[in-house]
């Protein structure tokens, strides 16, 4: 029989090596043996189930009233006959980057007149070398979602493999923020504990804890919803957890622009003078759980843009 190391069950089933060793010290692997201190994993066997109660959503609905994405859909149906044609989509394609990342470090201590400068390859003698590299490897990270959905004018050929939100992804996701900056540097979830949302239980989660759970959740609750209705849960809730100890909105957004690309939607950005109304609709979404205003905020921001390359 084969077998397989923690680190690559990990990424096998998209589940931290800190949950695998759990799953494996609790016998929950069928076939798993211990050799000194490594794990050994059957490499055929399947990523057991969880039995554990969602607990921190359990008595907390995610609503979303009524809204009506059948206008916004119609147009994306339209907008993706446009995408074919690299020559007309081009232009749009590097201001939606750029629009993006503004919106994404609007809670950086950042001008935004630096970040289009250090976007159009400009020396910004205002900003230090690893926050230029920080908005550089961001938009790396978006070209890359570009790549993996085959969407835009990014590959010559629309190969499109399709990525899939997961704890390993994420995880890579914020190390690939420090490319260049620390290469060393391993993604960890924050110590300390995340308040629970429900009001008929005010105990405290262990973050980790209520990531695999929000992971848990995407995959298997949310799989039917919309791409920008999942987008907005995910966006909401990693800002809710703010998992790591920095960058917390920038990697929330990278996260929000990667399921929008799944879903073949064009990037939603909140433009700079409407950030404040952006922080409002997230407040009211955190405690309330409502997210309502937030969809529709973010749904007319998807509808601008589809109009003005309709236009095209």
């Amino acid at each position: 029989m084969e077998y397989i190391s923690v680190k690559e069950a990990s990424k096998k089933w998209g589940i931290s090596e800190r949950r695998v060793r759990i799953l494996c010290s609790e016998n929950r692997i069928d076939g798993v043996t211990k050799s000194s201190w490594a794990w050994n994993i059957p490499s055929n066997v399947e990523k057991p189930s969880d039995g554990r109660t969602i607990r921190h959503i359990k008595n907390v609905s995610l609503r979303i009233d009524s809204i009506n994405l059948k206008s916004i859909i119609e147009k994306k149906e339209e907008f993706n006959k446009i995408v074919k044609d690299p020559l007309l989509y081009q232009k749009y394609f590097d201001q939606s980057i750029t629009k993006f990342l503004l919106m994404a470090f609007s809670q950086e201590p950042i001008d935004p007149n630096d970040i289009i400068r250090v976007l159009n390859k400009e020396r910004v003698v205002n900003l230090d070398y690893n926050t230029q590299l920080l908005i550089l490897n961001a938009k790396s990270i978006l070209v890359e979602c570009y790549k993996q959905t085959g969407y835009g004018p990014v590959l010559s050929s629309n190969i499109k493999s399709r990525p899939f939100i997961s704890e390993h992804r994420l995880n890579e996701t914020y190390e690939k923020l420090f490319k260049s900056i620390d290469d060393f540097y391993v993604p960890e979830y924050k110590t300390g504990t995340t308040p629970n949302l429900s009001s008929m239980d005010d105990k405290e989660y262990d973050i980790s804890l209520q990531m695999e759970t929000l992971i848990f959740q995407y995959e298997r609750e949310w799989i039917n919803l919309d791409g920008l209705v999942k987008a907005s849960f995910m966006f909401a809730q990693l800002l809710r957890l703010k998992p790591f100890a920095r960058y917390d909105f920038l990697f929330a957004s990278l996260i929000f622009a990667q399921i929008l690309l799944e879903d073949n939607y064009p990037l939603a950005f909140i433009s700079i003078e409407l950030i404040p109304e952006l922080k409002a609709n997230l407040t009211l979404t955190l405690n309330r759980s409502n997210y309502t205003k937030l969809i529709r905020m973010f749904e007319s921001s998807i509808e601008k843009e589809l109009d003005n390359l309709l236009l095209i």
